[in-house]
């Protein structure tokens, strides 16, 4: 980079001190400004300057202007030719800084104080140099303000937006007092301005200081503005003066009736509004970063207390003496932290609560329609003002916190979704098409700024200048590469990643991805009307006596205009390609991963979409053959590339190179039975696929390391995750084994008994020191894996762990053998995922995620909507929380930690989750995801991921064993001989069955002597026994 920021602000900063020091502010050091207006200038080209800056650099520019003007023009000798000098010089002054203030309004729209300071330097301007005809320019500039800032988004800046309305309605006294006497009819409709004026400030939602306020201010101004009106009638028209009189009151009480009621009304809103506004201050509080609003209330004192006119024109005059406490802060040596841009984590978190509560709101009536008789006020309010609400609560934060990330992903994933949902509406056709695309004009503005802005603000963070590059793609009607190259281009200018191997790589990647979607999408429109991101039905059940489905796609021939455009783009993305392949050889020749993810990238665009675009536009006198070589050619060439990247190669690779070989328009190899020596007709392409695929199974096999030698650390984040999701989601141990299954199965469908065995030999080569699931069970591809807590559910007659049973065609053993081996026996946390929890390591527990970056707001069911809907079904969910202590125990919930715990059904959507870190958003977060050493719950019901059914495990047999054990204790020794039919007991035969465990008694009578015989037992019912 060629600047320094830090630098360039103190620089300013030191030059601005040294203007102010031992001067007035009227008249400053000129020198010192103007070093300090050139460190202005270079910080506003390279990067966005903060509000406060902005309103400096405005500041410092008038008093430049000015002085200058006064020093070209200095006379002292003649005051008649001073005055004209002085008008032009502040005329020449306010129009230069009105011109930066316009600029910081286009960076920071929503900032309340610099419309303020925008309007006051406006008005002042017109008052002190006489320019009444641009009243203009102040209507446009207060209604600007009041969009941006008036409608419910700076409900704790009230006072701030109060004094606009005061300015403004000052103003159009200033206009009614220049105007009464000479023409009525524009006095009346300045009145009637007026008085629309004052109904809007009693509808824009406020404080409650500003709310009482109000009502002086507008009895003030009413009175000043009929005392104008009522001056203009002489002693001669007093009964005109009286008729004027009764009509100015009876306007004032309607006026005032419909005030109050708007007040009440407005009451109710503001008290909602102002309770998420309160989390904000209190955010910008301890971040440190409140403005000091005494400063600025101070300005309203001072209006001198007279009856005359100019009681109000006073006002309208640009109070320095204020303004000064803000924009020259710096010269009282304090350091300034408002309006400076440092807003953190903490104050965006406060803004994208009360943003998500604004579009929660906005949502539900954007689906059910306008809002009912019987809703909230809050709901009225959104209803009119929802998107506006939205776009000023997102511009207000980005005013007080520009350089957080997540802050600018949301808003412009706001845009995105609000461009494509007015596109469908106005597709559909169900409202105004003009109204629409207005707002769809507004949108796309609003879209481009925000990308352009954010990366200003942001020039280190890549995934906003991917957002750049996907809007640019979204919203170009005609889509040049160019204008994507650019983009990269500047990220390479400002330098900030330039370091960042890994965010310079994946950024060309995005830029092809945004250029190979274009082609899609032009192909997709032109042939069928419909976007590439719909659905297309498969027909497959029409024939000729049945009629089509009712929503079948109709195909036409595409333009020549579309298929040159698709040639060109086509080229281009080659291009791109080897721009990138050009990047890592110069820059980064040993860096594997990346040369496997281009590859990959690049090999799987050239299969699906580049060559088969490329076959269909060859030429017609082209042969068959050489149509199917120019569509095979280049990807194969690419997926070679790819396995060959990396050594030992990634089982992921391969499996991408096979499912390629294997699909079904690979079959057409040679054409439509077109019979060539170099190439098989189409029934010869079938055997050949089968034969091509196995070579590729066993070069895989032969290429890949075996299991269990992998290492990667487990804490830290595989590599590639952040250039290529696809390639790198699971660990290589996990492809490996989707590898050799795959393999198998493929054996099994098309091999014979002895290619199958051959299959399992190299798979078992692989896989022998894997320890989960089992290696026999592995290549036997019977692999029954149960969901835990890492135990494996075995069948009654099925294999053990430590045996092995051969099965297809095998030799079968009756008898279990114990796999002989020297290989050494690894252990049972071997392969085990462990979490680092400071210098400790746990074993991760196999279904539970931790989740963190969560918002203070997020709720147990936040975590399972998301999470359930994006990976899996889920066993529970719940947020970490501090311990409550004191009054209210367990009872009550304590503040969260920011984070929390998802317990899954199965063990593969844990590595689902996994691959979405960073990409899953929570209540307006992009949550980190990382593995748990802790489960969600302890106790998991029956059926959620258990071993076996309840009272079935080897815990619970073992205890009914030994319960068994303890209940039989000793019956032998006490056993009855059995009856021989004489009603004696028989010494020689013994009671061979035992006694029920209730019949024994275990009281201290009951035990006896060894070698006593228990009495028999009398039947009562037996009478024979009896007598």
């Amino acid at each position: 980079m060629s600047y320094n920021y830090d630098e360039c602000v103190q620089s300013i900063q030191q030059h601005r001190r040294k203007a102010y020091a031992t001067a007035a502010v009227a008249t400053p050091d000129l020198d010192a400004l103007q070093q300090s207006m050139d460190g202005f200038a270079t910080l506003s080209k390279n990067c966005p300057m903060t509000p406060l800056l902005w309103m400096q650099y405005a500041q410092d520019t008038k008093a430049l202007m000015q002085g200058l003007w006064m020093m070209e023009g200095s006379s002292p000798d003649d005051n008649a030719q001073q005055q004209p000098l002085v008008i032009q010089a502040k005329k020449e002054a306010y129009e230069s800084s009105a011109g930066i203030l316009e600029l910081a309004l286009i960076e920071f729209p929503a900032c309340a104080i610099l419309h303020l300071y925008n309007l006051e330097n406006i008005i002042a301007y017109i008052c002190e140099c006489g320019d009444i005809g641009s009243s203009n320019k102040v209507s446009s500039a207060f209604l600007n303000a009041w969009q941006s800032v008036g409608k419910g988004t700076h409900v704790n800046e009230g006072f701030i937006v109060s004094d606009m309305f005061r300015l403004f309605a000052s103003f159009q006294v200033l206009r009614l007092s220049l105007v009464a006497k000479h023409q009525h009819s524009q006095s009346a409709a300045i009145m009637d301005e007026l008085c629309s004026l004052f109904e809007q400030w009693s509808r824009t939602p406020m404080g409650e200081g500003s709310n009482d306020e109000m009502m002086q201010d507008m009895e003030c101004l009413w009175e000043e503005a009929c005392s104008l009106i009522l001056s203009c009638y002489d002693e001669a028209a007093e009964s005109e003066k009286i008729n004027a009189t009764e009509q100015l009151d009876g306007r004032k009480s309607i006026l005032w009736a419909n005030i109050d009621a708007n007040r009440r009304k407005t009451s109710s809103l503001t008290n909602i509004l102002s309770s998420w506004e309160n989390e904000i201050d209190v955010a910008m509080s301890s971040e440190g970063i409140t403005l000091p609003w005494l400063l600025l209330k101070q300005q309203c004192q001072g209006i001198p207390d007279s009856n005359s006119v100019n009681r109000y024109l006073e006002s309208l005059k640009l109070r320095n003496s204020c303004w000064d406490r803000i924009v020259l802060a710096e010269t009282d040596g304090a350091m300034i932290r408002f309006l400076v841009g440092l807003g953190g984590a903490e104050t965006s978190r406060a803004f994208l609560k009360s943003i998500s509560h604004i579009r929660r709101n906005y949502q539900d009536l954007s689906r059910k329609g306008k809002a009912g008789n019987d809703s909230s006020p809050l709901h009225d309010h959104v209803a009119v003002h929802g998107y506006d609400m939205i776009i000023s609560l997102y511009e207000r934060a980005i005013s007080e916190c520009p350089t957080v990330e997540t802050l600018w992903v949301s808003y412009m994933k706001f845009l995105s979704e609000e461009f494509l949902s007015t596109k469908g509406r106005l597709k559909g056709g169900k409202q105004c098409p003009q109204d629409l695309r207005q707002q769809q004009s507004r949108i796309e503005h609003g879209l481009l700024s925000a990308s352009r802005r954010s990366i200003r603000n942001c020039p280190y963070s890549s995934v906003l200048f991917e957002k750049r590059m996907t809007t640019i793609g979204l919203l170009s009607k005609s889509l040049e590469p160019d204008d994507i190259s650019a983009v990269i281009k500047e990220a390479i200018e400002l330098g900030f990643l330039t370091a960042d191997r890994e965010a310079m790589l994946h950024l060309r990647l995005v830029a092809i991805h945004v250029v190979k979607r274009r082609i899609l999408s032009l192909i997709s429109l032109g042939s069928t009307g419909k976007d590439i991101d719909e659905d297309e039905e498969m027909n497959v059940t029409a024939t000729n006596k049945q009629k089509s489905p009712k929503h079948s796609i109709i195909y036409q021939q595409l333009d020549p205009s579309v298929i040159e455009e698709v040639k060109d783009l086509i080229e281009d993305i080659r291009d791109m390609y080897d721009e990138a392949e050009n990047y890592l050889f110069r820059s980064h020749s040993t860096w594997v991963d990346g040369k496997v993810t281009l590859w990959k990238h690049r090999a799987i665009s050239e299969a699906y979409v580049l060559c088969p675009i490329s076959k269909n536009d060859a030429n017609d006198d082209m042969l068959d053959v050489n149509r199917s070589e120019l569509q095979d050619k280049e990807a194969v060439r690419c997926f070679e590339k790819l396995v060959k990247a990396e050594k030992p190669s990634h089982p992921d690779s391969w499996m991408e190179y096979i499912r390629y070989v294997s699909s079904s328009h690979v079959h057409s190899f040679g054409g439509d039975n077109v019979f060539s020596q170099s190439h098989p007709d189409g029934f010869a392409a079938v055997p050949s696929v089968i034969r091509k695929t196995r070579g590729l199974y066993n070069r895989a096999l032969s290429s890949v390391r075996k299991a269990g030698q992998c290492d990667i650390s487990i804490d830290s984040t595989p590599a590639g995750v952040r250039l290529d999701n696809e390639m790198f989601q699971r660990s290589y141990d996990d492809a490996l084994l989707d590898l050799c299954r795959e393999f198998l199965c493929f054996e099994r469908t098309f091999g014979s008994d002895d290619s199958l065995s051959r299959a399992q030999t190299l798979v078992r080569s692989k896989m022998a020191q894997w320890t989960e699931p089992s290696p026999q069970m592995i290549a036997n591809g019977s692999e029954q894996l149960d969901d835990t807590h890492g135990k494996r559910k075995a069948s009654e007659d099925g294999p053990s762990n430590d045996s092995m049973e051969e099965d297809d065609g095998l030799q079968c053993q009756s008898k279990k053998t114990k796999v002989q081996t020297n290989l050494k026996q690894p252990k049972k946390t071997d392969g085990v995922h462990k979490v680092r929890i400071g210098k400790l390591e746990y074993p991760a527990h196999p279904y539970t995620i931790h989740v963190s970056n969560l918002s203070k707001e997020a709720q147990d069911m936040d975590l399972v909507d998301i999470f359930r809907k994006e990976i899996g079904d889920i066993v529970h969910a719940k947020i970490l929380r501090e311990k409550k202590f004191g009054k209210g125990g367990h009872h009550f919930h304590g503040e969260s930690k920011c984070s929390g715990l998802v317990q899954f059904e199965e063990r593969l959507s844990v590595e689902k989750a996994l691959m979405k870190d960073g990409a899953l958003d929570v209540g307006g977060n992009l949550v980190k995801i990382q593995r748990s050493h802790l489960p969600a719950v302890g106790i998991v019901p029956q059926g959620m991921h258990r071993v076996m059914p309840k009272g079935e495990g080897k815990s619970s047999k073992r205890n009914h064993v030994k319960k068994d054990l303890k209940l039989n204790v000793d019956t032998n020794e006490e056993r009855m001989d059995c009856d021989n039919g004489d009603g004696k007991p028989s010494k020689d035969s013994r009671v061979d069955d035992v006694e029920p465990p209730s019949s024994i008694s275990l009281s201290v009578l009951s035990f006896k002597p060894r070698a006593m015989k228990r009495k028999p037992i009398l039947d009562t019912k037996n009478k024979s026994q009896i007598a």
